[in-house]
């Protein structure tokens, strides 16, 4: 069996000392947890260097509840800014024991809902999904011109809930309404499911006082609804009516609500934007009473992190098992999609104020580019967010968890085992264009720049049949083969317009290859500049540049993704063909 090399992602960070305290907690809901106000001293922002330091010092003139175990500074987890350099939005996280979890929203993309592990709050693994296909109709299965993009699974909510020893997961779909579902077991248990007619925009799920409450954030207004699940038919029940809660005005952007109660205060923490320009701003709505209190309002964070001064917002808080806390939050980051990254979080006035801590220490309130290291011992495990593969798999042995299907899966169309070692794709139905095709498989791009690569076999193409590899970004662009109404089989690349064939190849190999031919494609991303090239090769050694330079983006309007690499097998004219992959490697 070849050995499967899974290429580890560089998380940066900006790293950054929580200096809150509090008494420790294996969930951060459902019971109380007391943050300790820290006195915050001016600081003027300084130089980053352009080299990390091999000893990165840490604040140590802040008393903290309970004490950081005694460990070697240079073990302390290194992060650099941004912490993910990929497509992972909508994050929340949660601590349980020694161990965080994260997960993301994946709109039309099956499995969905990744659930990622970390020990030190920068390396993240992919250990799970919430659900193999969140629905088996028109609109998953991209029948009769309907389709899931830019919609799916957005902003998910976790919680681990102590009561009853169960993790929960909470999302909205726009055509769907709103989903809960709960497992005994994270990292490999399978998800029990739960339906709600109703929709809650952007949940935010909180325990109290032995009820479920469902947060939603919309129009300037959050509503707070109590849940029920209702175990005889797998729903979930509103109890009473929603409750508005508070208000705000100002804002344009506003919603993505996460909920807390931490010591003596209920937190919501929401994403919002001033009307009077586009900021990513994360602000933060207290009060002492859940039901009938009043809510004060407070920015906890707003300001440009990086060269592209875009805001940092909507996202968790968490503390560590060894008192400190951290944050959370999103970036938008072109091409590459919405990028997270770690804030550190320092207390004052009991307000969960988010920034970094300096080298000297200090705290600096609305930063995070800055280098620093997280005060847990560094994991030393690699990156888990893309990952190399020989598809070399036992009968019955799943993808590696780094890979996900463009909607649902048409499993009969679809092996690994048919040919030992290759990814074979058959087409199942004639369509217009790749958007509509079934069983393109897809991982995420990583920044600033990396490589795609896979060597597909072309022998099974029929007349009409388009198979390689596709850049899916804010539209396509692809290298692959192409078979014509001959059989004869062209080495071609394109560009195109989202949901729309392409009028005419941008280059196309002169000769026809072999009926048998291997061919080695490559897509060649530069992320920070927004462009990617595509190449081809007969020895995996000596490339050559084909067709023109892609120009990607980013757009809500498409498929709202991060750019993404997309193994595909279509039929335009008669279905049946098939293609085989011999191996898929990223580059970095």
């Amino acid at each position: 069996m070849k050995k499967k090399v899974f290429a580890g992602i560089l998380f940066g960070t900006m790293l950054f000392f929580s200096m809150g305290c509090g008494k420790e907690n294996g969930n951060n809901q459902g019971e109380e947890l007391t943050p300790t106000v820290v006195p915050t001293q001016e600081a003027k922002m300084t130089e980053i260097p352009e080299t990390i330091p091999t000893e990165v010092p840490v604040a140590t003139d802040v008393p903290k509840a309970t004490a950081t175990p005694a460990v070697d500074i240079s073990k302390f987890a290194l992060a650099k800014y941004p912490t993910v350099h990929a497509d992972v939005p909508d994050p929340d996280i949660i601590r349980v024991g020694e161990n965080y979890y994260m997960t993301s929203t994946t709109m039309n993309l099956c499995p969905g809902v990744p659930v990622m592990k970390s020990t030190d709050l920068v390396h993240w693994q992919i250990v799970n999904y919430v659900y193999n296909i969140l629905e088996n109709d028109e609109l998953g299965r991209l029948d009769n011109g309907k389709d899931m993009y830019a919609r799916g699974s957005w902003a998910s909510s976790l919680r681990y809930n102590e009561e009853d020893g169960l993790y929960y997961v909470g999302f909205n779909s726009n055509n769907h309404g709103f989903y809960l579902f709960t497992t005994d077991d994270i990292e490999n248990g399978t998800w029990k499911r739960y339906k709600m007619n109703g929709y809650l925009h952007d949940p935010g799920l909180l325990f109290d006082n032995g009820n479920l409450y469902g947060l939603s954030a919309s129009g300037g207004t959050c509503r707070l609804q109590q849940l029920r699940l209702n175990e005889e038919n797998s729903t979930v029940e509103a109890v009473g009516a929603a409750k508005p809660i508070f208000t705000a005005k100002g804002w344009s952007l506003w919603e993505g609500a996460h909920a807390y109660k931490i010591g003596d205060y209920y937190y919501v923490c929401i994403i919002a934007s001033p009307e009077n320009k586009w900021m990513r701003t994360q602000l933060c709505y207290r009060s002492k009473s859940l039901l009938s209190g009043t809510w004060e309002e407070k920015i906890i964070y707003q300001g440009g992190s990086g060269n592209n001064g875009a805001g940092l917002a909507q996202g968790g808080l968490v503390q560590t098992q060894n008192g400190d806390w951290y944050g959370f939050l999103f970036q938008d980051r072109g091409s590459v999609g919405r990028v997270p990254s770690i804030v550190a979080v320092e207390w004052k006035d009991d307000w969960p104020m988010m920034g970094t801590y300096a080298m000297n220490g200090k705290f600096l309130a609305n930063q995070s580019d800055m280098p620093m290291r997280i005060q847990l011992p560094d994991s030393g495990l690699e990156n888990y967010f893309v990952a190399d593969d020989s598809f070399d798999y036992a009968e019955g042995e799943t993808l590696d968890l780094v890979w996900q299907w463009n909607h649902n899966p048409v499993e009969e169309f679809w092996s690994v085992t048919e040919r030992p070692g290759y990814l074979r794709l058959t087409t199942d139905r004639v369509v217009n264009h790749i958007y509509e095709a079934h069983n393109s498989l897809t991982q995420r791009t990583v920044g600033p720049k990396c490589e795609t690569e896979t060597k597909v076999s072309v022998a099974g193409l029929k007349s009409g049949d388009y198979a390689g590899i596709a850049a899916i970004s804010e539209h396509y662009g692809m290298i692959g083969v192409y078979c014509d109404e001959k059989g004869d089989k062209y080495i071609y690349q394109a560009n195109g317009q989202f949901k729309t064939s392409f009028d005419a190849f941008n280059a196309k190999t002169e000769e026809p290859l072999g009926d048998d031919a291997e061919v080695c494609l490559k897509i060649s991303y530069d992320l920070a500049g927004n462009r990617a090239n595509f190449l081809y090769s007969f020895d995996g050694e000596n490339w050559t540049e084909l067709g023109n330079q892609m120009q990607l983006g980013f757009s809500t309007n498409t498929t709202f993704m991060g750019t993404r690499s997309f193994l595909f097998c279509y039929a335009t004219e008669q279905a049946g063909g098939y293609a085989d992959f011999d191996y898929y490697k990223v580059n970095q």
